[in-house]
């Protein structure tokens, strides 16, 4: 399959919009779980003299939300990593299209 220059170019550009698209929603999604840990602090300071299974599933809630929070953060880390290192490939590439 032969591909010419404006397909290998759309498909670079292409590539590039879904990858920043990509990075916006996890960005999104670690501002919801550290939403969460706040919730799951507020559970814990106020309704944990209630019930001690409401203590515990704000202890367990507030430890998930820190460690997903942890993920996602380095999910985005690599996420920069591999559009930057598209991006310098596009620029390479650009050149000799």
């Amino acid at each position: 399959m032969v591909q010419t220059t404006k397909s290998v170019e759309k498909g670079y550009q292409n590539e590039i919009l879904v990858q920043e698209k990509m990075l916006t929603n996890l960005v999104h999604w670690q501002s919801f779980f550290s939403m969460m840990v706040g919730f799951s602090i507020l559970i814990i300071y106020f309704f944990s003299r209630y019930s001690v299974w409401l203590l515990v599933a704000g202890i367990v809630l507030l430890v998930a939300n820190i460690i997903l929070i942890f993920l996602i953060g380095y999910g985005i880390r690599r996420g920069k990593q591999n559009l930057n290192k598209v991006i310098q490939h596009y620029k390479e590439e650009r050149p000799q299209i």
